[in-house]
């Protein structure tokens, strides 16, 4: 929700992502969690005068504009891009969907539960979720063009710190 609101001046923890034709700041709503938390995601994104990168739907040809997360601890994740832009590109021929200016999307990220009391059962499915010092890895995919040239598409990683916390304690077991 501060992310949402507020922007990304929130205390959370940001990189930015510099390109030739855009800068690009993916920002955590915090850089501590416990197991089991959604975290507010915000991709900010500043393109060049002149550039444009692409929306969705778009043809196979082309790379559409996405904020992928992965990592050990990563569960669900969405992000909310701003509805693009047709436009008639006459080099190419066709109308396609595209940002240009200033792009503001918002999101969450989901880190993934594991509770130690069902360790054993959880053991097949992979390792628990201890508290420590991860780094969540990202990839920003877009592919830049102007009037003049179409670059090849871009994916861009980065990787954002996170301190996962310890989870609540189950209750003592009182006894007769």
């Amino acid at each position: 929700m501060v992310l949402r609101h507020f922007g990304d001046d929130a205390d959370g923890n940001s990189v930015e992502i510099k390109a030739d034709a855009l800068t690009a700041t993916v920002s955590l709503s915090t850089d501590r969690c416990f197991p089991g938390q959604e975290l507010a995601v915000s991709l900010g994104i500043h393109l060049k005068p002149g550039w444009h990168i692409y929306g969705k739907p778009l043809p196979d040809n082309y790379q559409a504009t996405e904020l992928l997360f992965d990592g050990l601890i990563v569960g669900e994740q969405a992000l909310e891009l701003p509805p693009s832009k047709p436009m008639l590109l006459k080099s190419l021929g066709e109308t396609l969907p595209v940002y240009s200016g200033e792009i503001r999307a918002v999101g969450k990220l989901g880190i993934k539960w594991s509770p130690p009391a069902l360790a054993k059962f959880l053991e097949p499915f992979g390792k628990l979720i201890e508290p420590g010092a991860y780094k969540i890895g990202g990839t920003l995919r877009f592919q830049a063009c102007s009037d003049d040239v179409c670059e090849t598409s871009q994916a861009i990683k980065f990787e954002l710190p996170l301190t996962v916390e310890a989870g609540i304690s189950p209750a003592p077991k009182k006894t007769a």
